[in-house]
């Protein structure tokens, strides 16, 4: 049981908080308009409303916004332990602050300059990853695998 998704689903139910509602709504539209099938592979527009209000009820998603306050980049983490990485995805677990590993989930953005700020956004945020295992899982012939990267793929991002 996991009290804080239990609470985000509450609160999407009773839709009381209107302001939040509508930045959700535009992170998920967001994402369903980027999604390629290799990051939320065919979750549909309510699990993606609960993993979006999930991940900013835990402070663990960063986004951007264009002049016109249109999302244009969105980058969602989770912090556990190396050997609970897809039980963290498939199974909802809360969050490990004193995990050893974060894992990089879903990643959005319309550019590459996008992609750049929310990467940099990221680090500021989540400073942790500069010395836990970072880890991310990709579907490889409709199967998760998890993929080890080290903070090289950030410089490399980010000098590009």
């Amino acid at each position: 049981m996991n009290p804080l998704l239990q609470s985000v689903q509450l609160a999407l139910q009773n839709a009381t908080q209107k302001e939040a509602l509508v930045y959700i709504d535009k992170v998920v539209d967001f994402c369903i308009e980027k999604e390629n099938g290799k990051v939320l592979n065919g979750a549909t527009r309510d699990y993606i409303q609960t993993l979006v209000a999930y991940h900013i009820a835990k402070d663990t998603i960063t986004s951007e916004s264009d002049a016109s306050g249109n999302i244009s980049g969105v980058f969602m983490w989770y912090n556990c332990n190396e050997d609970e990485v897809l039980s963290q995805l498939n199974e909802w677990k809360p969050d490990r602050k004193d995990g050893d590993t974060v894992l990089m989930a879903s990643i959005f953005a319309k550019d590459k300059q996008t992609f750049k700020k929310i990467i940099h956004n990221f680090i500021i945020k989540c400073p942790e990853v500069s010395y836990k295992k970072l880890r991310a899982v990709r579907y490889k012939s409709g199967v998760q695998q998890v993929r080890s990267y080290t903070t090289k793929l950030f410089r490399k991002i980010l000098t590009q």
